[in-house]
């Protein structure tokens, strides 16, 4: 538990062959507090909605501002965790409060630039990743804020991480390449500045 950083799962014991009398036991005598099925914590671990929503949803993926936050390409923390699942997966009844869901109905975008990336807590999630984002603001842009928007690509511009050929390839995979084309000269050129 201590490497963990405080909490402890179902999942954990299970994967070490840990009878499951034991971790009631261990609750008890511990004081963990019960933070979803099968998720318990010491009671001063810092409450982390990102690892704990992940955990009771895996198949969903931290996406949009949710991930464009987790990344730092936008400053604003998002009201709602948005997150992308894959087509026919609705783990719950729409609306949710606090959830933003967004379905991806193909295999290969829904897939696409997946990775893991550390919380504010400093834990691990999946989320897309920064290529993916980007492509994700670029081809939803009628539905995104226009702030967050420039923000956003004016720090991609930025990061020394960047992958202009990641960003290409699934700029052709989720089928707008002309509209990052149109774009690319403001990525790629420092002393261009993000109007719109």
């Amino acid at each position: 538990m201590k490497c963990q950083g405080g909490y402890i799962t179902r999942k954990d014991i299970n994967d070490h062959d840990i009878p499951s009398a034991l971790l009631s036991q261990y609750v008890k005598k511990f004081g963990l507090v019960k933070h979803d099925t099968g998720f318990y914590a010491n009671p001063n671990w810092e409450v982390d909605p990102y690892l704990i929503f992940q955990y009771e949803y895996p198949k969903l993926v931290y996406s949009f501002c949710s991930a464009a936050h987790l990344h730092h390409l936008i400053s604003v923390t998002p009201i709602n965790l948005e997150v992308t699942a894959p087509k026919n997966y609705r783990p719950f009844p729409l609306p949710r409060s606090g959830v933003t869901l967004h379905t991806d109905t193909k295999d290969n975008t829904y897939n696409l630039g997946i990775c893991e990336v550390l919380t504010p807590s400093n834990h691990q999630v999946k989320a897309y990743d920064i290529e993916k984002t980007i492509c994700d603001f670029i081809k939803n842009r009628n539905k995104i804020d226009n702030e967050l928007f420039v923000e956003c690509l004016s720090n991609y511009k930025k990061r020394a991480d960047k992958n202009i050929i990641h960003l290409l390839n699934y700029a052709r995979e989720m089928k707008i390449d002309r509209e990052l084309h149109n774009l690319l000269d403001v990525i790629l050129n420092e002393n261009r500045s993000l109007n719109f």
